[in-house]
């Protein structure tokens, strides 16, 4: 193994926020663009993997690098409503490449020796050469007093935290001012609050103003029609006052609170499995699979709530029922982010599965892209309350796990049910067959699918650069061996335009199939950075990944291995040379395999069967 030298050089307390800096030495490699550090947390019940920052990376002229990487945590928020515990072990782990090092042994910067024989009562100096400065990045509280003394093994593979006694008196003090100021704080909002009432006639005519322009307008509410304009500027001006969230949304969120709470009055329905998605209409996906599994089972209560919308647009309908069965179901299952979830409290004796709709580990997401814009914060609930949690290998669980703020072991390998078709013989020759039904004149072409991501921050910013990729030249430059399907992500709204004569064999399939479907018939895939290089491996589908953006992508959203080594095929960043890597047949085909044995544990088409044993042993407890 490579040798790496792994300093610590700061670990301290500071209230409840733990200061962490290290520097790292090693040989310099010009693929690696974004080490990746990260620190484990044991409390002894539960682990929790966070990320570490980098702050800079350099060569050296002599050919090594030197990287330093530092944060502050706030212990309370690390796990997820636990007590804090006696001790608190810290292991870190780091990647630079295909070097991964799961718990690294280190060595203590000068400060930290220093300060080390200092606490032994040896006379030393202290030094601020490596001295860490809050960044900003969790604004807690301002609590000087220490609650975690900390310690190193002599083994040198850890870091303890252990918790002091005579802060027990304290923490039952803290409790007693916290609920006072609690009760005065309640009795100041309610005093604001008939203030704001009161004022309401001073705010319409602010807004009345605002929209005649005889005073500035807020900004962000945007509206041409004057009369709604002055309704939301006259609320905002409530809420600013009240410094409390007044509209139909939240009314529409406290009343399914309330409906929860009351829900939870009447037993769990032991056998009720629900089926929630704000994702999806249909039952689709992983959804599809392993209801197909169980719905034969006449001792079951199965019951869905599948709305596409997000919470504003969501129906109250389906709000209602959600909190209901979030209140009374024994099994409760989502497949992607499901943000009314993390708005009710979790009940005793209910299992919450997230059986993620991506295979593999590809794109950073959630608590994963710490201090990152859209990054998920430490105090975050997002995510932190499922039982279990399903990923497509085990190599793969410690980044899910990272990514949702979960303990390590619910993080369960059991594979992801919507690939079991890729094992499906019968499956695969009826949608073969369907396919050319449909279109008989791409039976005498070779199919290369385009499939790319979107760009920008989510369903109402999507987007992808269409004049980047003209796929009528491409089909030219390709002598009109492939037919060119295109698929793009359904946050992305703009069509390439398709010349006329080329109609029958250049095909966008963006809005109608299924895209796992189209890897059936698929001779050659593009892609960039979506997560379907997973499921294309299974197939053994040779890839080029068009990547003109990569440095920025790199830059704001991060992948958890190193693009350039970990991508099982051909890297091209400029269109002008897609046609000449294609035509060249040189794509890299012989990553396939070692590609798909990392990121699946069960090629077996049994995915499903063992996700749906995992379920019914959770209704068993």
């Amino acid at each position: 193994m490579e040798e790496v030298e792994f300093i610590v050089e700061q670990a301290e307390m500071v209230g409840w926020k733990l200061w962490l800096a290290v520097r790292v030495k090693g040989t310099y490699d010009l693929r690696v663009r974004n080490p990746k550090l990260a620190v484990t947390f044991d409390s002894g019940t539960q682990t929790r993997r966070v990320p570490l920052l980098l702050h800079s990376y350099s060569e050296k002229k002599d050919g090594s690098y030197v990287l330093y990487a530092k944060y502050s945590y706030n212990v309370k928020n690390i796990f997820f409503k636990e007590p804090l515990t006696e001790k608190i072990t810290l292991h870190f782990s780091y990647m630079y490449g295909e070097l991964e090092i799961d718990q690294v042994t280190f060595k203590l910067g000068d400060q930290l020796v220093k300060q080390y024989a200092l606490e032994n009562g040896e006379d030393s100096e202290q030094t601020e050469e490596y001295a860490v400065t809050d960044d900003g990045l969790e604004e807690e509280e301002d609590d000087t007093l220490l609650h975690y003394d900390i310690s190193f093994p002599e083994t040198r593979d850890a870091i303890e935290l252990h918790y002091l006694d005579k802060i027990e008196e304290q923490t039952a003090m803290s409790k007693a001012v916290h609920a006072v100021r609690g009760f005065f704080g309640w009795l100041w909002k309610v005093v604001q609050f008939f203030l704001g009432i009161c004022l309401l006639p001073i705010f319409f005519i602010d807004a009345v103003l605002a929209a005649l322009g005889c005073v500035p307008k807020k900004g962000g509410i945007g509206t041409g029609n004057k009369i709604i304009y002055i309704i939301k500027h006259a609320r905002w001006r409530l809420t600013a006052f009240c410094r409390v969230n007044i509209g139909i949304l939240p009314m529409k969120l406290y009343i399914m609170k309330k409906l929860n709470r009351f829900a939870s009055l009447f037993p769990v329905h032991k056998d009720r499995i629900v089926f929630l998605s704000n994702r999806r209409t249909d039952l689709s996906g992983n959804f599809e699979f392993v209801y197909n599994q169980i719905k034969d089972n006449k001792n079951l209560d199965i019951r869905f709530v599948l709305d596409d919308k997000d919470v504003r647009h969501m129906k109250f309908s389906n709000m209602l029922r959600i909190a209901v069965y979030f209140a009374n179901s024994k099994i409760i299952l989502v497949d992607d982010f499901m943000e009314l979830l993390f708005k009710m409290p979790r009940r005793e004796n209910t299992y919450l599965f997230q059986l993620w709709h991506a295979c593999g580990a590809f794109k950073t997401f959630g608590c994963s892209r710490l201090g990152k814009k859209g990054g998920q914060t430490l105090k975050s609930p997002n995510h932190r309350n499922y039982d279990y949690a399903t990923v497509s290998s085990q190599e793969i669980a410690k980044f899910y796990a990272e990514g949702f703020g979960l303990s390590l072991e619910k993080v369960v390998a059991t594979g992801v049910p919507r690939t079991d078709i890729f094992f499906d013989e019968a499956y695969k020759q009826k949608v073969t067959e369907e396919f050319y039904q449909k279109y008989p004149k791409l039976r005498e072409k070779k199919i290369l699918l385009f499939a790319p991501t979107f760009r920008g921050n989510g369903k109402n910013s999507g987007y992808y650069p269409i004049d980047l990729f003209d796929v009528n030249k491409l089909y030219e430059d390709l002598n009109e061996e492939y037919a060119i399907i295109i698929k793009h992500h359904p946050f992305v709204h703009d069509r390439n335009k398709i010349y006329k004569k080329y109609k029958d064999y250049i095909i966008d399939l963006s809005e109608n199939s299924e895209l796992n479907d189209l890897l059936f018939v698929t001779d050659l895939l593009i892609t960039d950075y979506s997560s379907v290089v997973f499921e294309a491996s299974l197939l053994n589908i040779p890839m080029l990944f068009y990547v003109f953006d990569l440095e920025q992508y790199i830059a704001s959203r991060g992948f958890y291995y190193e693009y350039e080594t970990f991508v099982p095929g051909v890297i091209i960043h400029r269109y002008k040379n897609i046609a000449k890597a294609i035509l060249s047949g040189e794509l890299g085909q012989e990553k396939l395999e070692p590609f798909k044995n990392r990121f699946f544990d069960g090629r077996d088409g049994k995915s499903t069967e063992r996700t749906v044993n995992l379920i019914y042993d959770c209704m068993k407890r």
